[in-house]
């Protein structure tokens, strides 16, 4: 059709000018800038030099979003590479900053290299590239291309446009038309461009490499977790005995967080209450949460509400909590929330949103989108010491043995020799 083929043009344009403009606008936000660094190259002739791109540096207590590509970079540096994070924002967050320096990441804002195409025509040495963010990604695997001999390889978080189908599945939610299809051609142009492409899910890799057989390219995509998990950790892991309430985590900026709390809070925490009472407290951590405003005051009853706390405070929820919630009504991928309650050690109540991705993990751990049964299965692993443990300890099994650490850390330089 004509219009479909007009706004592809128009979107290829702003794509074509858009890391020219990117960030410039974020010159008048109050959040504090970065003071200018050196560029200095780093590492040494015997491992490769990889740039790795994003929107901003990573606050790994940010969002879900943040940990995994901080996550991803330091895997990198334990895999033997040079890392140097370059941040599209002219704004770059200075905790993120921190963070990244004391891993061992180099990073580099747009704000000290200038545009990344004038910086990179001057040869930085880099051997490869990882993009990450669908829209981010497409502004800069161009420039990059131009410069980086190596392989270009696309870290995807989730298949964007599906999670948006998948929130237009959901009754109230019919909206978006635009974003879907403006999603849908950025993400597939990322596909056949660049040389790798990353997905947690296998269901989502696998969609990557049909759409590349359609266009007669050979398959280019692999399922790579959001999160690896050494097997040695349960030994540290606090007994059921001190646990008590239920934690739910997530930002509110992220919408199906939002939505599924509000379903929780609605639909499911009633018949809890009713049921066993101040033994369900729930504590809700993430990123401006502390601004969320329950949907109905019976739900609310023993709601505390942490907001955005750091990683010795999120580790001492989960060290307390006897059951993680993940009550999402749609999304894209494999759900972080979900991987790093059952790497704690907590068991996860979850509905088929929350569990996409994660295939065996109904064999171990409740799933269901109804409300009546996510009661009850919450209120087994509530009051029923010895389900709580076969619980915990089997889905700690099925995660060790399918996101191995070591075997994804030794994975990773594979990807980067692509001829």
């Amino acid at each position: 059709m004509a219009w479909v083929s007009s706004k592809r043009l128009v979107l290829e344009g702003m794509l074509a000018f858009a890391p020219g403009l990117y960030g410039r606008w974020e010159v008048w936000k109050a959040r504090p800038r970065t003071a200018d660094a050196p560029i200095v190259a780093s590492g040494s002739a015997s491992r490769q030099r990889l740039l790795l791109i994003d929107h901003d540096f990573p606050e790994v207590d940010r969002d879900a979003g943040s940990r995994a590509i901080a996550s991803f970079a330091a895997l990198l540096l334990e895999a033997g590479m040079d890392v140097v994070f370059w941040a599209a924002s002219t704004a770059p967050s200075l905790a993120g900053r921190h963070w990244l320096h004391a891993a061992g990441v180099q990073p580099l804002g747009r704000n000290e290299t200038g545009p990344l195409d004038a910086w990179l025509s001057s040869d930085q040495g880099f051997s490869s590239a990882v993009l990450s963010r669908p829209l981010v990604a497409a502004m800069y695997l161009p420039v990059v291309r131009r410069h980086v001999r190596g392989v270009c390889l696309y870290y995807g978080h989730d298949i964007h446009y599906q999670r948006l189908e998948s929130k237009s599945a959901t009754t109230e939610l019919k909206h978006g038309v635009w974003e879907r299809w403006l999603m849908r051609v950025v993400e597939r142009r990322l596909w056949r461009e660049a040389d790798v492409v990353l997905y947690p899910s296998r269901d989502e890799a696998q969609a990557v490499n049909i759409y590349r057989h359609g266009l007669a390219l050979t398959a280019s995509a692999h399922m790579f977790p959001l999160w690896t998990v050494k097997a040695e950790v349960p030994a540290s892991f606090p007994g059921v005995a001190d646990r008590k309430g239920l934690l739910f985590v997530g930002s509110k900026g992220h919408q199906p967080n939002v939505d599924g709390l509000d379903w929780f809070l609605s639909e499911v925490a009633p018949l809890l209450q009713h049921a066993l009472g101040a033994q369900c407290p729930l504590t809700v951590v993430g990123s401006d949460m502390e601004t969320y405003q329950p949907p109905v005051a019976q739900g609310a009853e023993g709601l505390r509400i942490l907001g955005r706390v750091d990683d010795a405070t999120l580790s001492e929820c989960y060290d307390s909590a006897r059951v993680v919630i993940a009550p999402l009504r749609y999304g894209g991928g494999v759900k972080g929330k979900v991987i790093e309650a059952i790497s704690k050690g907590v068991p996860c109540a979850m509905t088929p949103a929350a569990a996409q991705g994660l295939e065996g993990i109904e064999d171990v751990l409740p799933v269901s989108d109804d409300a009546r049964t996510y009661a009850d299965t919450i209120g087994v692993l509530v009051s029923d010491d010895q389900a709580w443990r076969k619980a915990s300890d089997n889905a700690f099994r099925l995660l060790a043995e399918r996101y191995d650490h070591e075997r994804y850390v030794s994975m990773l330089p594979g990807f980067f020799h692509v001829t």
